[in-house]
């Protein structure tokens, strides 16, 4: 009994590749591709932009996109809930760390070594929601979905790297410290 359901569940894996080649094949199937190819452009050019607003802003509108359209568990739904909770922090300390008089005194609450990263800078909430995400995404990739829903995603993840790294510059920045430079001592 068990050979027969394996023999069905290999004709059934083959009809399934056989539907999904007749699907791409469709007009439909092509004009979906071409607009995913045009997404994956404009993500290029904002990461190429260099503007972590727009990084940011960009992801946010991709995740309030997938909880509108592409939901189907209460697990998935949580879990966009909990990004867009994480992106709203991220935003918050974008203000923050742009004024380095407030910044500093976010600083003086992560003195502590655990909470400082090898650069001897804040992991803030928005570090943590950097990270956070980044796990997000990367688990995305391991679903079953398209060669262009995979190339879309990988554009997330790079400007996602893209846009920590700005923010970590404006850490550095609202510190009054040059890129890359550790702190001088811990009783700054």
């Amino acid at each position: 009994m068990t050979d027969a359901l394996l023999f069905s569940l290999a004709k059934e894996f083959a009809r399934e590749s056989d539907l999904m080649k007749e699907h791409e094949a469709t007009p439909i199937a092509e004009i979906l591709g071409n607009t995913r190819q045009d997404m994956l452009s404009d993500l290029k050019a904002i990461g190429k932009s260099g503007s972590l607003e727009k990084i940011v802003a960009a992801e946010k509108s991709f995740v309030q996109n997938d909880l509108d359209n592409h939901t189907n568990s209460n697990s998935m739904s949580s879990s966009l809930n909990d990004a867009l909770e994480e992106l709203k922090a991220i935003e918050t300390h974008i203000g923050i760390v742009g004024d380095s008089k407030e910044y500093q005194r976010i600083n003086k609450t992560y003195e502590q070594h655990k909470l400082r990263d090898t650069q001897d800078l804040p992991k803030d909430g928005a570090r943590h929601s950097f990270r956070s995400h980044d796990t997000r995404l990367g688990n995305n990739d391991r679903g079953r979905i398209s060669d262009d829903e995979k190339a879309i995603n990988q554009a997330r993840q790079q400007n996602w790297k893209i846009a920590e790294k700005l923010y970590i510059g404006r850490q550095e920045k609202a510190l009054g410290r040059k890129p890359g430079e550790p702190r001088i001592s811990s009783k700054e």
